[in-house]
């Protein structure tokens, strides 16, 4: 008989369909279930029983079957002696590849668990295409020896999972095999809609099937909308001028133009408030069935928050990547503290999380203790100093952190199956009272369920992996699956264009229409798009043509947008080749643009702007002022008022980074306990003596900092060793001998309307001569940048309230660069003056003088307060 095609035009092609069905059958109704319908998805599937129920108008209606094929091809095992030759699991195939991948050594250091995913599609491509064991032969015939290898390893492969029928889609065509009997025993009329792309097995099926039962699959007839997309987008003869001036002929006016608008926008989010004005639009004409294709998923999660905003619901059928979760950080975070001995960003992180170790709040004034205590002690990991530090901060080990750290030493290190690695987890988040917080969350549920199934499919792999190993396939294993909360019901989905396919919509925004996304670019493979087409294989131009096939019907059901990205990190993005086909065309035949939708602002809930933002200038009372001043709180109130306001009399700190990194602040916090250790011992007078006392502590204060990061700044004070030392000597032999390191110095001082206060500061080495003194600070600043202090004194307070409170000469020596020579203060300076004017400032501020925010660029580029004065935000 033959597979029969009939075109429907006119209302969008469910409507139709059902109209035909019903017309054909009227004298079964309202009885249609000798009848099947394939849909390319359940969710068409019910759209098209909307339509059928609408367009019947009866008060009963027994419908077709209405199903996908592959769902009625399994159906037909149920119950008979097929039904326990199940497909095998794809956690279980995977595995299976894996295990003989890792023993192919050409392969060198490529990831094989990326490669076994890769191949294993592959594999199911060719056995979908029905190419079966012929496959290594039929791509030696196309390249001779030049894939000789890769042919092999594909050849293997394919032995290795397809050999013994268990493959998913040899499993399938066994199904279509089955329900091909049932068709020859029991023929009835079967009717495809909308089905899109189909297999090679499944094109196989419906020819069979036509030799015995009527087979008719409905396309849409193309008209109006339609036929002008269909026209813009083929890519054959005649010449698009051609077309265009057929299309002016036989409609004067655009079919397109009322109907699709595009929307070019700068950045992503214009583009998504562009988006969500069109819905609001689109509700407020009354449409309520509406698709967001998320071609960008980014932009359309956006769009989604700012519809949320006003209380338009989205339901997400794209789901979330299951990594990506809150409850998969948890995981991630979890194994990493498992594998590294609780890096302390991580552990942090485990502390913070409510889904485990009972109630957060309960432990988080604890934690947050914790976290300042690392920071301020530098412990970057490490279970045994992290727990001396807890019992230090806590005289014994809180609870919740005991139970950490239990778990971890109850986690197995041993090389063992998949499944034993996933008993090992699940078991270790029950000893974190994980599993019921999480059981309560929707995504935590659907982990754990991902969980359970794959130890259950891979029960019987026993293949032993490492822990870097498990640990990789995991991840992997949660980045192909997805969680898609199902609690929001909207009639407003965000959805994918395939998925799309043969559902009925009353409006459709297609968010992403640029170059990269429409049509999707394809990845690279093992082959190319040469050798696929040849093979029989899917290819770019193929899925291209699906995508345009796909998206000309929901485009033709009512209003429609277009929109992109115009910029990508300040770079052109050009619009899809359709976009501009579509645009060309428009032009020759009606010498107008498509209408373009503004970006706009999106409606949104009535709140208060936020008030402008100016100069802030505190005045503080006398009670609120510290009563204690380094050199540091001296230069903070010179350099900007606003920035003491913050540090000094809020107290507000940057918090102290945990980190294993040696930066250049660690670095000279090393050379001032070198140098102390050095100059307290007493160095021998010879230089070589002198030099090697120096290396030796050297040598022992940088061997108990982390090695990877000291290295480098070892090897530069190595350097200019040599050159303090003759410093060092030549200083001696002119009579100045060391008197004491990091030497405190004090002052007591009375301010009017603010009492008495202390001025103190804390000098890295002091040397006598006699009666005279001098007050040496170690810099491991370029000396450059110190001769220019040196020049404004008044300005760079730090040496000068050195030698005023320690009534001596002052000096910088930089021990950056060689030579090593020390930086004198100009006698001239006058440091009682500069050291007098900071209690003047104080009795100013303390009489109700503002502290303005007037700090130059140079000292804003650099300020931790910069986020609270809001500097270059003054006037918008």
């Amino acid at each position: 008989m033959g597979i029969a095609t009939i075109l429907l035009g006119g209302p969008p092609l469910a409507h139709a369909a059902a109209r035909t069905l019903l017309d054909r059958y009227a004298d079964r109704l309202p009885d249609l279930s000798g009848l099947t319908l394939l849909v390319p998805n359940h969710r068409a599937g019910q759209d098209f029983a909307r339509a059928l129920a609408q367009a019947g108008g009866l008060p009963a209606l027994i419908p077709p079957r209405i199903t996908p094929l592959k769902a009625w091809a399994e159906s037909t095992l149920q119950g008979t002696r097929m039904a326990d030759g199940r497909a095998e699991p794809h956690a279980r195939r995977l595995a299976r590849l894996h295990g003989v991948l890792r023993n192919i050594d050409w392969l060198g250091t490529v990831d094989r668990w990326a490669l076994a995913s890769e191949l294993l599609q592959l594999a199911d491509e060719l056995s979908a295409a029905r190419l079966g064991a012929a496959i290594g032969s039929r791509i030696r015939a196309l390249h001779a020896d030049t894939l000789d290898r890769e042919s092999a390893l594909i050849e293997a492969v394919w032995q290795a999972l397809n050999n013994d029928g268990s493959d998913p889609q040899a499993h399938y065509a066994r199904a279509l095999d089955q329900l091909l009997e049932q068709c020859r025993s029991a023929p009835q009329p079967v009717y495809g809609y909308a089905l899109g792309t189909l297999t090679a097995i499944e094109r196989q099926f419906l020819d069979r099937c036509a030799e015995h039962a009527p087979v008719t699959l409905f396309e849409p007839a193309a008209d109006g909308v339609a036929f002008t997309l269909h026209q813009a987008w083929q890519k054959t003869a005649p010449p698009l001028r051609e077309r265009a001036a057929m299309l002016a002929a036989a409609h004067p006016r655009s079919p397109v133009r009322p109907h699709l608008t595009l929307c070019p926008a700068p950045h992503l989010e214009a583009e998504a408030r562009a988006v969500a004005a069109w819905v609001s639009a689109q509700l407020h004409a009354g449409k309520r069935a509406i698709a967001l294709i998320a071609l960008d998923r980014e932009t359309a999660r956006r769009v989604r928050a700012l519809l949320e905003r006003t209380d338009v619901l989205v339901a997400d059928e794209t789901g979330w990547t299951l990594s990506t979760t809150a409850a998969a950080a948890v995981i991630d975070r979890w194994l990493e503290c498992v594998a590294h001995d609780f890096p302390h960003i991580e552990l942090l992180d485990l502390l913070k999380s409510p889904f485990l170790l009972g109630e957060l709040a309960a432990r988080q004034d604890q934690v947050l203790q914790l976290e300042l205590a690392l920071r301020r002690q530098g412990v970057a990991q490490g279970m045994a100093d992290i727990q001396r530090l807890a019992h230090a901060q806590f005289g014994a080990l809180p609870p919740w952190l005991a139970a950490l750290f239990n778990a971890r030493q109850g986690f197995p290190q041993s090389r063992a199956p998949l499944a034993v690695w996933l008993t090992r987890l699940v078991d270790s988040l029950d000893k974190l009272d994980a599993t019921a917080p999480l059981q309560m969350d929707a995504a935590g549920a659907s982990l754990l369920a991902t969980l359970e199934t794959l130890r259950r499919e891979l029960a019987d792999d026993g293949e032993k992996y490492g822990f870097a190993e498990w640990r990789r396939w995991l991840n992997l294993a949660l980045e192909s699956a997805s969680f898609i909360d199902a609690r929001v019901v909207s009639p407003i989905v965000l959805t994918s264009l395939p998925a799309a396919r043969g559902r009925l919509f009353d409006a459709v925004a297609v968010i992403g229409a640029d170059a990269r996304r429409l049509p999707a670019r394809p990845a690279p493979g093992l082959f190319s798009q040469a050798t696929r087409a040849q093979l029989g294989l899917s290819t770019a131009a193929i899925e291209a043509e699906a995508a345009t096939s796909d998206l000309i019907p929901l485009l033709a059901q009512g209003p429609a947008l277009l929109s992109w990205q115009a910029w990508n990190d300040d770079e052109p993005n050009p619009a899809s080749q359709l976009v501009l086909r579509l645009q060309a065309l428009h032009l020759a035949a009606w010498g107008a643009a498509l209408p373009e939708q503004a970006s706009g602002v999106p409606p949104a809930r009535p709140s208060p702007l936020p008030g402008a933002s100016g100069q802030p200038a505190p005045a503080v009372s006398a009670m609120q002022l510290p009563r204690r001043y380094s050199p540091t709180a001296y230069q903070t109130l010179l350099d900007c008022p606003y920035r003491f306001f913050v540090k000094s009399v809020l107290g507000i700190r940057e918090l102290d980074e945990a980190d294993d990194a040696l930066d250049k602040s660690d670095y000279g916090n090393a050379l001032h306990r070198i140098l102390k250790a050095f100059h307290d011992g007493a160095p021998p007078p010879g230089r070589d003596a002198a030099l090697a006392r120096l290396q030796e502590m050297s040598d022992a204060e940088f061997a108990a900092l982390p090695a990877w990061t000291a290295t480098a700044w070892r090897s530069k004070w190595e350097k200019i060793q040599p050159a303090y030392v003759d410093a060092w000597l030549e200083w001696v032999a002119q009579g100045w001998q060391y008197q004491a390191g990091e030497a405190e110095f004090s002052m007591p001082f009375n301010v009017a309307g603010l009492g008495e206060i202390t001025l103190h500061g804390r000098v890295d080495r002091v040397d006598q001569k006699g009666d005279a003194r001098t007050v040496i600070d170690y810099k491991t600043g370029a000396a450059q940048g110190l001769k220019k202090k040196l020049k404004d004194p008044a300005e760079a307070v730090q040496l000068p309230f050195y030698a005023w409170l320690a009534e001596a000469a002052a000096a910088y020596l930089p021990i950056s660069d060689t030579p090593v020579a020390l930086l004198e203060l100009d006698g001239e300076t006058d440091v009682d003056a500069i050291g007098r004017r900071l209690p003047e400032l104080l009795e100013a501020i303390a009489a109700g003088a503002a502290l303005p925010a007037s700090g130059i660029d140079a000292v804003c580029q650099f300020c931790e307060a910069r986020g609270l004065c809001r500097k270059g935000m003054w006037h918008e």
